[in-house]
């Protein structure tokens, strides 16, 4: 099994990567998806769809607000053969504060080659961290300054039962 980790500092407050990572509202602007849903939980899902209508599915598995969140999600083996299978990869993104921003962390464990392992990081090393920082530096204080546990959540955030039950 093979993993990679990443750091990407922004000016951004940690609250303002938060939601950069976490909210459909500001998350569709880094990762290309056009729509983007997100249980806020553990044992909740984060679900998005593609510009080309493909539907990807990640398992919550650490939601710590403004601290550290971790998802599994299936990768295919071959994305121009989904029926080839899939291996399961965990993404997780640590926020660290700092006097003047926020670094983020992030640890991708569950990659089957090194040749997979490296595809990921060069994509996300050499761009998706680089925008996730940006995004973050253009959340308004408005959103950043909502209440990030109740109804006021500025994005498209799905209070379900689990979510709930969960808090």
């Amino acid at each position: 099994m093979h993993t990679f980790e990443l750091k990407h500092t922004t000016s951004a407050s940690a609250k303002k990567l938060w939601l950069a990572l976490t909210d459909p509202k500001y998350l569709t602007q880094w990762d290309g998806n056009r729509w983007v849903q997100n249980d806020a939980c553990v044992g909740g899902k984060m679900r998005a769809r593609s510009e080309e209508g493909d539907l990807a599915e990640a398992e919550i598995l650490l939601y710590d607000v403004c601290e550290r969140i971790a998802t599994l999600a299936p990768m295919p083996i071959n994305p121009e053969e989904p029926e080839e299978g899939s291996y399961l990869v965990r993404l997780e993104f640590t926020l660290e504060p700092q006097a003047n921003g926020t670094t983020l962390h992030m640890k991708a464990t569950g990659f089957p080659d090194e040749g997979s392992c490296t595809m990921m990081r060069n994509s996300w090393g050499g761009f998706y961290l680089e925008k996730i920082g940006k995004v973050a530096e253009s959340v308004s204080d408005h959103d950043a300054n909502a209440e990030l546990h109740g109804q006021d959540f500025p994005g498209h955030v799905r209070h379900t039962e689990l979510a709930t039950a969960l808090r």
